[in-house]
């Protein structure tokens, strides 16, 4: 069964020159496709082209894209695909220049994690990380390679009933799970952290704002703020939009307006 595409040839290695691998130069998106169809295909793609034009790639059509996804992912039902675009092959330098604008294209498919039934029912517990993501505007929002400080955060844990780690910012701001975008309720307002600091822009995140614009706030959310909520949600491509019923000591209900997100997701 075909698993990987590199440059739209069957291969499972890229070359040891590859920026992406020697210096995390380069994007990458995690699509959940249900039927054979990759969920919130244009998000995906906008952000791919957003981060291209941050970092100077030259970015890949969406015909391209699309068709080796539905390659790589044919008869797996529903399941992940992953796209990374590097920089190509380059010495052992830093040095950019307009040769190295080319885009290398990495697609696969990948293995879906278990989760219980009960998670989108009962929802999960979390826990305010101990690491502190620095603050870099030039990369904020952007779904980059460099992902070293979310796989630190995860380590720091081994406890099978936290489900979630919270990132915070050197000023102590929240800024996402480690796996997927928070939201906090007070009534039947939605707050989310804003992104443009440091942190990932989720496309189930952007879809979400819209879906909610009239009652949707992006905003600094401090950590008092977190025992004043109502209710706290995660939302990421891969789960959907997942209660959180604790983190650390502060513990929440699952509401109403978490079970309304979760209603919309299903219908889309």
């Amino acid at each position: 069964m075909l698993e990987c595409l590199v440059d739209g040839e069957i291969a499972s290695q890229v070359s040891a020159g590859d920026r992406g691998l020697n210096f995390g130069d380069g994007l990458v998106e995690t699509l959940a496709l249900h039927g054979g169809q990759p969920r919130f295909w244009q998000g995906h793609v906008d952000r791919l082209a957003a981060g291209c034009e941050r970092l100077g790639l030259t970015p890949v059509p969406q015909a391209v894209l699309l068709r080796e996804v539905q390659t790589v992912s044919a008869g797996q039902g529903d399941c992940l695909v992953r796209i990374l675009l590097t920089r190509r092959n380059s010495d052992a330098y830093l040095d950019v220049d307009g040769r190295e604008s080319a885009t290398r294209r990495v697609v696969c498919a990948v293995p879906r994690r278990q989760r219980p039934e009960s998670l989108g029912v009962l929802g999960l517990q979390a826990r305010i990380c101990d690491l502190r993501l620095a603050v870099q505007p030039e990369l904020a929002g952007i779904s980059h390679l460099n992902r070293l400080a979310w796989t630190r955060a995860r380590a720091e844990w081994t406890d099978e009933h936290i489900g979630e780690g919270i990132l915070l910012d050197r000023d102590d701001f929240v800024v996402s799970g480690i796996s997927a975008n928070v939201f906090l309720v007070f009534g039947d307002r939605i707050l989310t952290p804003r992104m443009d600091r440091c942190g990932v822009r989720g496309v189930l995140r952007a879809a979400l704002i819209a879906a909610f614009r009239d009652r949707t706030e992006q905003r600094r959310v401090g950590l008092d703020m977190l025992p004043e909520a109502d209710e706290v949600f995660l939302a990421g491509v891969v789960d959907g939009v997942v209660p959180v019923n604790r983190i650390d000591h502060w513990e929440y209900g699952v509401g109403p307006v978490t079970r309304e997100v979760q209603a919309w997701l299903a219908g889309q």
